[in-house]
């Protein structure tokens, strides 16, 4: 199982969700709002970060997807292709191995994604 983790601008989100929900057996995903502060976020003056507070840190989204391993590439090809704008900083995606998935209500190991 692969863990998909995608950090989108926020007004690509619906094309993303659009675009994955097209994909036979989508197993799902969650999505959070979260701030970056990501390379760039404070400037160095004479080797001291440099406070910018009139900025704040900017929000991005978060898509998280647990999958069977043969599903990943579609996935992070469909999510790739739709939060493209051409402009810096359209977002990245990080895949991770998942030992196992844990149920709560069941309580028993499960190899493969609920």
């Amino acid at each position: 199982m692969k863990r998909i983790i995608a950090f989108l601008k926020p007004n690509m989100l619906d094309d993303v969700i659009f675009a994955l929900h097209r994909i036979e057996d989508f197993p799902g995903a969650t999505v959070s709002e979260v701030r970056d502060i990501g390379r760039g976020a404070h400037h160095h003056v004479g080797g001291a970060p440099q406070r910018r507070r009139a900025f704040g840190f900017p929000v991005t989204t978060r898509l998280e997807i647990i999958c069977a391993a043969d599903r990943t590439e579609e996935i992070v090809s469909t999510i790739a292709s739709e939060a493209h704008t051409g402009l810096p900083d359209d977002g990245e995606i990080v895949i991770c191995s998942v030992e196992y998935v844990l149920p709560i209500c069941a309580g028993e190991h499960k190899e493969e994604p609920v």
